[in-house]
């Protein structure tokens, strides 16, 4: 677990932020690749880096200064704090993301969901890379004790109140969640000539994302949140619901042919 990448007087740079920076890189320069004879052009993945990028800050930092609102601990500055915005899940960034996306779509006269079909990919591959490189190392999204041999035991965090217990065995929900991205990646690449229909490469993303969230969230620890909001529950009901909904459109929409 290493939360500062580097330190230079006051200055840190933390793991976080450099893994999602790395993330996006990938998401980007494997986007601009797979353009040539996609309904998307350069300029227009360019567009998409933007949304992606204001959408990861606004995603997390404005809901949780909402939240904060109505526990009366409202602070402006929080939006700037990196272990303030680790604090809420993929939920609010893919919904800030999606509806900034469609308002593209609709300006640029694109399909959402061809647009999204084209993403889904590349976006699950630098998912499942900031949840191995970013959150295990940030101590984030940790699991719930266990005595499996593939148990983390992390080193003690000072000035990180809701990082994992120190000397405690526990799931590596982070690995869980990344390497059920990759498998995820791996279907949706594997499967491409089965899931050429509209939305169907969404749906077996979305689904393959959102049932993998589900079941991991069953040996993941849920510590109080700053804001006074602990979210578990409703991400969980909502991952259910999404990945229901997913799997039947992946198998409506499944090209037998």
């Amino acid at each position: 677990m290493f939360p500062v990448l580097y330190s230079f007087g006051n200055i840190q740079f933390h793991t976080y932020g450099a893994s999602l920076f790395v993330s996006l890189m990938v998401i980007y320069f494997l986007a601009r690749r797979a353009t040539p004879g996609s309904l998307l052009t350069l300029d227009h993945i360019d567009d998409l880096m933007l949304i992606i990028i204001i959408s990861l800050w606004l995603g997390g930092g404005i809901i949780h200064l909402l939240f904060s609102a109505f526990s009366g601990t409202w602070n402006w500055q929080d939006l700037f704090d990196i272990q303030t915005l680790q604090q809420f899940s993929v939920f609010p960034v893919a919904l800030a993301t999606t509806l900034a996306m469609a308002l593209w779509c609709r300006w640029k006269k694109l399909p959402l969901t061809g647009v999204i079909d084209f993403l889904i990919p590349f976006l699950t591959l630098g998912y499942g890379l900031h949840r191995i490189l970013g959150c295990f190392n940030a101590g984030c999204c940790y699991g719930t004790p266990t005595s499996l041999p593939w148990g983390v035991v992390f080193p003690p965090h000072p000035g990180h109140a809701e990082g994992p217990p120190a000397g405690i065995a526990l799931h590596p929900t982070q690995i869980y969640l990344g390497l059920s991205a990759f498998l995820t990646w791996w279907f949706l690449h594997r499967f491409k000539d089965a899931l050429r229909h509209p939305g169907a490469r969404t749906a077996a993303g979305l689904a393959g994302l959102s049932g993998s969230y589900f079941i991991i969230a069953f040996v993941r620890a849920h510590p109080g949140h700053a804001s006074g909001y602990n979210e578990s529950l409703f991400h969980e009901l909502l991952s259910f619901i999404i990945a229901a909904i997913t799997i039947s459109i992946t198998f409506r929409r499944w090209n037998r042919n």
